[in-house]
């Protein structure tokens, strides 16, 4: 199943968090586990020890329609 930004299953995905941190995203049978640490460097440890063999995809913020330029938005 692919998430939003592509990822897949077999990916983890770090991006920074949405009230500040960092935050892990691990999917999981029934959805998605979420974990919020300090720093990016914290961040790539978590997705390590979590999933080993998992690829990592470092992302920006999850983007809202708040987040998106004026001239790119459909109204």
């Amino acid at each position: 199943m692919l998430t939003p930004e592509g990822a897949d299953d077999a990916e983890i995905i770090v991006r920074p968090g949405a009230h500040g941190g960092w935050q892990v995203e691990v999917p999981t049978v029934g959805g998605l586990c979420i974990t919020v640490v300090k720093s990016e460097q914290e961040a790539l440890a978590c997705a390590r020890a979590l999933r080993p063999r998992a690829d990592v995809r470092i992302l920006p913020a999850a983007e809202s329609a708040d987040s998106l330029h004026s001239d790119l938005r459909r109204d």
